[in-house]
């Protein structure tokens, strides 16, 4: 397939060998005969001959290994090493990078190993479903699964369990072509890149389910009996606090206030015992402007945040008033966090067509676009050391559960980050809004 320039440089170091230890062959004959003669007076010896021979034939091998070790040094440096590849692909320390990290990083490692500029991984299958992974960020995409794009040299097929994937691979970096080792060299990387990716993935699923698993017991601590006693003595003194003996007025703001907590801690325990529990919206016309702005002024917000809300008259849609307070309390949460509790904060609604969307922008951390495009939304994601990762998985579950979604975008690390929420409208409103526009 490819014209190996490799190997023929290795066949003539036979030759170079040849004429070495033919070399060789002369030196020693001519010591010997002269070591003998001075010792026996004779000018031929069957014994300096044989002497010469023995020493041409023991050097033959190393004298060629050592000649084409120093044509691969001098010439082929780039050339594939099965346990160097092995070493530095690093399937260990893969499974220990973030999950969002790991593609990424591998695909940098194939490139530097092959030294080549660009690597691709293509998991897509023939109807475009499934991921492709690039090095760099901004290399070129193959427009069809399987088939060779005019960008790269090399498409290089890997089987998996789940199906096909492909390794594209752009020329090398020095402008030699790709020889028949060197492509075969590259094929036996494939797969051991498709090996290394595969244990780095399993490697995080096992630690999602440990993390699952010790969820589930503290979740089990949470339904304990003490636990539901706190939450009964709370709602007691609720009750004895709108009893009368204590007549301000700000005590029934508190009682209200403390129910809703007792509810809202009641609705999360039952949902944090099982994440991927069915979710049944009970679905009632709901004014999201109200709801809005009761979520926000029912809330305690730390003295350093200013929030600014921007609700116009909005269309009513259908939805679980308790379902999406627990939705944008987890959004008000996530955003607090990401600007330390102090900071601007912006909530919006508007009519977009046939959805409503409440955008709910920080100016905190910010997030990757590859974070938020592979991990954001996944159970266990999160870029705060002390979350355990299932408020936005709920979050998007409940969105989807209403017709609706919630999607994020970032400019970047220290940027800031803003939510859109999308929620259906009512089927007339939405033919209203639509015949408006």
């Amino acid at each position: 397939m490819f014209f190996s320039l490799r190997r023929l440089l290795h066949s003539a170091a036979y030759f170079l060998a040849s004429l070495a230890t033919l070399s060789l062959f002369v030196v020693v004959l001519m010591l010997a005969e002269a070591l003998i003669f001075s010792l026996t007076g004779d000018s031929a010896s069957m014994w300096a001959m044989a002497l010469a021979g023995l020493a041409a034939a023991v050097f033959f091998s190393p004298i060629v290994q050592s000649l084409q070790h120093l044509i691969d040094r001098i010439i082929f440096h780039r050339q594939l090493d099965t346990l160097e590849t092995i070493q530095k692909l690093g399937a260990g320390d893969l499974a220990e990078l973030p999950q969002e990290h790991v593609e990424y990083a591998l695909l940098e490692r194939i490139a530097g190993i092959c030294y080549r500029r660009t690597v691709v991984l293509d998991e897509r299958d023939d109807d475009g479903n499934g991921a492709v992974f690039c090095y760099p960020a901004s290399a070129v995409l193959p427009p069809v699964a399987g088939v060779a794009c005019p960008d790269y040299e090399l498409i290089l097929p890997i089987s998996r369990r789940e199906g096909m994937a492909w390794l594209h691979l752009s020329p090398r970096l020095d402008g030699w072509a790709t020889d028949d080792d060197e492509y075969q060299s590259l094929q036996h990387l494939a797969r051991f890149a498709a090996m290394s990716l595969e244990h780095a993935r399993l490697s995080h699923q096992q630690s999602q389910l440990a993390r699952l698993d010790s969820m589930s017991r503290v979740t089990g601590q949470l339904h304990s009996h003490d636990m539901k006693n706190r939450l009964h003595d709370l709602a007691f003194l609720a009750h004895h606090l709108e009893s009368g003996k204590l007549e301000k007025e700000e005590l029934t703001t508190l009682v209200g206030s403390i129910r809703k907590v007792v509810g809202r801690m009641q609705t999360v325990m039952l949902r944090m015992a099982d994440p991927n529990a069915p979710i049944h919206p009970k679905l009632k016309l709901c004014d999201m402007a109200i709801l809005l702005q009761r979520y926000v002024d029912e809330r305690l917000w730390p003295e350093s945040i200013h929030v600014h809300v921007d609700f116009p008259v909005l269309s009513p849609i259908l939805g679980d008033a308790l379902l999406l307070q627990g939705v944008f309390e987890n959004l008000f949460d996530n955003a607090v966090q990401a600007m330390n509790k102090q900071g601007k904060l912006d909530i919006s609604a508007q009519v977009k067509g046939e959805f409503l969307q409440v955008d709910v922008r920080d100016y905190g951390n910010g997030m990757s676009a590859r974070f938020i495009e592979h991990r954001l939304f996944r159970m266990f994601a999160t870029s705060k050391e002390d979350g355990l990762g299932i408020g936005l998985y709920l979050s998007q579950r409940i969105a989807q559960a209403h017709g609706g979604e919630i999607s994020a975008h970032s400019d970047g690390e220290g940027k800031g980050c803003t939510f859109h929420v999308t929620l259906p409208l009512c089927q007339d409103t939405a033919k209203e809004s639509l015949n408006k526009s």
